[in-house]
């Protein structure tokens, strides 16, 4: 049945992603709403299949969580966007996701569709319990001691102290005629498989209820900006089509103006590339905040990165961050995203302008160093150098990705250089030379290096 269902949902979903690549002519806010409901809809599909097959394979439930972390605040957004949408001939019922700093960055493997069906449940539940019909549910995300907390909070009748304990169990229900009491059972079960928990809490009468689900914080992943650096004396340069995302940006970066930041806003595709050219001194190591898709335009905010020569110190700001086709564009770029809807939460930190460098050498032979800042000096040239990875870490901030960074292949880790090249790859960096004594055929083969030299400072 599963097998059926899954199948006759393809037709009409092929049709709405025929529909759904045609929205370029949409406001934003509409383009994410249409894409979010197929998405879903496929997810459902998809995940139908994945119990058939599990079941024909004699495999118990409905597949496991996400092997890397999932962003929670945009699966809960998402998710109560189609239950103001549901309830919208309800006008006593109000639902809102309270998303804000504290929610930002937070990640957990867990399975996309078995977790708005959580949700779901539980605001549904909610909604039912109204004594006359209207009443507000919020649901809050933060974080705790390596915990994800999601509170549901309704200002309904409440929950009697005799049946908190019963609830979450198969069958037992409150609130609501002819309920079967398998959404808080889905829920409990759900977060459990996902090394979580579930908590009802309840203060009746008329306090309403509390429930909570815990889950195991997850790493954000390569792509997700934890924090977004700026330099003092470098322009930031924010390119987006829709006015309300520059708002954002100007309330956000407003103050670092005063701090020696320049923001430049442009909104199309040709204003973004007569900045860069008419300012070329700028333009190297300015902080790009790119939007993916462009209205009425063919451009993309990688295409013009990758054109223009700016993925090193770009970040693109897109509700599409989830896409197969962004995420592999952007880890063949290196660059990094923020979720546009996170845009106004991203934690900012600015760095004082200094000097800046021509080039970073990472070498833990203070003779080495000595010869290479010696060399630099005679040159006219400026030289940052490094002992070690972890000092190196330290001012990564103030280095641009697109700077030739000189690394000692015998650098003095346990594993020599080969987890600085790594880190450098993993960071942007495209200017990687490996100086060292030996013989470049004596080296393991290594990707992504643009040389391998001798010790002789670049100056020399």
């Amino acid at each position: 049945m599963a097998a059926q269902v899954a199948h006759d949902i393809r037709s009409p979903l092929a049709a709405l992603d025929v529909a759904s690549g045609d929205v370029a002519k949409l406001p934003e806010e509409q383009r994410v709403l249409i894409r979010s409901a197929v998405g879903r809809i496929r997810d459902i599909a998809n995940s139908l299949l994945d119990k058939q097959r599990a079941q024909t394979a004699g495999e118990a439930g409905s597949g496991g969580p996400s092997s890397s972390g999932l962003l929670l605040s945009g699966l809960i957004e998402s998710l109560i966007t189609e239950k103001r949408l549901q309830y919208r001939s309800r006008p006593g019922v109000e639902i809102d996701a309270w998303l804000d700093a504290p929610s930002y960055g937070i990640f957990a493997r867990v399975q996309p569709v078995e977790f708005k069906r959580l949700l779901s449940n539980l605001v549904n539940n909610a909604v039912e319990a109204f004594e006359d019909g209207a009443g507000s549910v919020r649901v809050t995300l933060s974080a705790r001691d390596g915990e994800a907390l999601i509170m549901v909070r309704d200002d309904g009748k409440g929950i009697s102290l005799n049946l908190l304990s019963k609830l979450g169990k198969r069958g037992e229900t409150h609130g609501k005629s002819g309920g079967s009491g398998l959404g808080l059972y889905h829920a409990r079960i759900s977060a459990e498989s996902w090394g979580g928990s579930l908590e009802i809490a309840s203060e009746p009468p008329k306090k309403g209820a509390v429930i909570t689900v815990r889950l195991p914080q997850a790493q954000a992943p390569d792509w997700f900006v934890s924090e977004l650096v700026l330099t003092a004396d470098r322009a930031v340069v924010i390119l987006d089509d829709d006015a309300s995302i520059h708002r954002v940006w100007d309330d956000r970066l407003g103050d670092l103006r005063d701090r020696g930041v320049e923001v430049v806003h442009v909104s199309a595709p040709d204003e973004l590339r007569k900045w860069c050219e008419e300012n070329t001194g700028k333009s190297r190591g300015a902080r790009y905040l790119l939007d993916f898709e462009l209205l009425g335009y063919e451009d993309t905010g990688l295409s013009l990165a990758d054109e223009l020569d700016i993925a090193a110190w770009s970040v693109l700001v897109t509700s599409r961050y989830e896409e197969a086709r962004v995420l592999e564009e952007c880890a063949r770029l290196k660059i990094r995203m923020i979720p546009k809807g996170l845009a106004g939460f991203v934690p900012i930190s600015l760095t004082p302008a200094r000097e800046r460098p021509d080039a970073v050498l990472i070498d833990d032979d203070p003779l080495v160093r000595m010869v290479w800042t010696t060399a630099a000096k005679k040159a006219g040239a400026s030289l940052r150098c490094c002992a070690s990875l972890t000092e190196f870490e330290t001012i990564r901030s103030e280095i641009e990705e697109a700077l030739p960074v000189y690394l000692d292949w015998d650098l003095g880790e346990p594993a020599g250089g080969r987890p600085a090249l790594d880190r450098l790859l993993e960071l942007g960096f495209k200017e990687i030379h490996i100086a060292t004594g030996h013989d470049s055929d004596s080296l393991p083969p290594l990707k992504g290096i643009s040389s391998v030299r001798g010790k002789e400072p670049p100056w020399v």
